[in-house]
């Protein structure tokens, strides 16, 4: 772009690009070094092309558009879930999926538990924007908390849904075929986005804790 964001800046970057892939390699050949063939199965051959693939490239945005060209439907399932795994992963390696579960169920009661997932979810999309990849990562661990407080299940995946959805104002991925069409950028409409998210936070916070389920 004629001017780069900092995020322009990484996506486009050769060193963040090779420092990545390089880890990425580093860490599935010490793998196999430390384990021998008995490492080798699925995710740690998807785990060494992903990486080979972003080294071949050197740039995110090069490996991304490369990516894109050639899966043109699933791209964006294809490159982002692993991460999304590797999360899921370290979640639960870490023992932090049971400490948020644990502190969900400590800092909420059955009428304000929705109020509390809807925060949740909210903050997790900023990190996992995806909403599928989201609840592969934080799911189970609210469906576990809402079952402990009799919460119904589909009260607490309502509640989700809505943090999800609400703080996409805040990284508004879904309007970029409209600004494709128009010609925009995502940064014409981020104001505009973000006052409406701000505005929201109140009406929902009044309707997930008020109206029955």
């Amino acid at each position: 772009p004629a001017d780069p964001t900092p995020s322009d800046r990484i996506n486009n970057s050769r060193i963040v690009g090779g420092v990545i892939a390089l880890t990425g390699v580093g860490v599935a050949v010490w793998t196999f070094a430390t384990d021998g063939l008995a490492a080798l199965n699925l995710n740690v051959m998807n785990f060494l092309f992903l990486f080979i693939g972003l080294a071949l490239f050197t740039s995110p945005e090069a490996y991304e558009d490369e990516f894109g060209e050639a899966v043109l439907a699933t791209s964006g399932i294809i490159l982002q879930f692993p991460f999304y795994a590797g999360i899921i992963g370290m979640m639960n390696a870490s023992g932090l999926s049971t400490t948020l579960a644990e502190t969900l169920v400590s800092v909420s009661t059955p009428a304000t538990f929705p109020a509390v997932a809807w925060i949740t979810a909210g903050i997790i999309n900023f990190f996992v924007p995806s909403g599928g990849g989201e609840w592969t990562v934080i799911g189970e661990t609210i469906l576990g908390a809402a079952d402990q407080l009799g919460v119904p299940p589909g009260q607490a995946v309502v509640a989700y849904a809505v943090g999800d959805a609400h703080t996409n104002l805040f990284q508004p991925f879904w309007a970029l075929p409209l600004l494709g069409i128009t010609g925009m950028r995502a940064r014409d409409v981020f104001g505009y986005a973000a006052t409406v998210m701000l505005l929201l936070i109140p009406f929902l916070a009044a309707a997930l804790i008020l109206i029955p389920y």
